[in-house]
């Protein structure tokens, strides 16, 4: 095995090696063209602060609401006036339905996590992408 690296060591002894010509770097840096800087792109988010401020308040405001809207045995869908629904002799699927105060509480415990949970995981990946 030896023996077939012999004659190809001494064919590139032979050979030698090449030089670039004088003006090489000269040549290629003419050639290569300027590019320029990519602009960074500006984060412009889908919902504005004021709108995510509007949000807010009524979030607070239907947690503070909500508690005081329940009398009794009373619902929140009773006090809403679907007689619109009451044409050619369909009778409201609703009329009967009535929200425990346990469930509005539950509903509004998992909307709060859920508006609170997504500001966290976006910046959670926006700090694991902008590196």
């Amino acid at each position: 095995m030896e023996e077939q690296y012999k004659d190809i060591k001494h064919l590139v002894k032979e050979a030698g090696l090449d030089h670039p010509t004088p003006g090489f770097l000269n040549n290629v840096m003419n050639q290569i063209e300027v590019t320029e800087t990519q602009k960074h792109m500006v984060y412009k988010p889908l919902i504005s602060k004021k709108i995510w401020f509007v949000i807010g308040l009524v979030i607070v405001g239907l947690l503070f609401v909500l508690p005081f809207l329940s009398e009794g045995k009373a619902s929140i869908i009773d006090k809403v006036d679907l007689s619109f629904l009451n044409f050619k002799g369909i009778n409201n699927p609703l009329s009967g339905f009535t929200f425990h105060k346990t469930t509005i509480y539950g509903m509004l415990f998992l909307a709060i996590l859920f508006f609170v949970q997504i500001p966290l995981l976006k910046r959670r990946i926006d700090r694991s992408f902008s590196i």
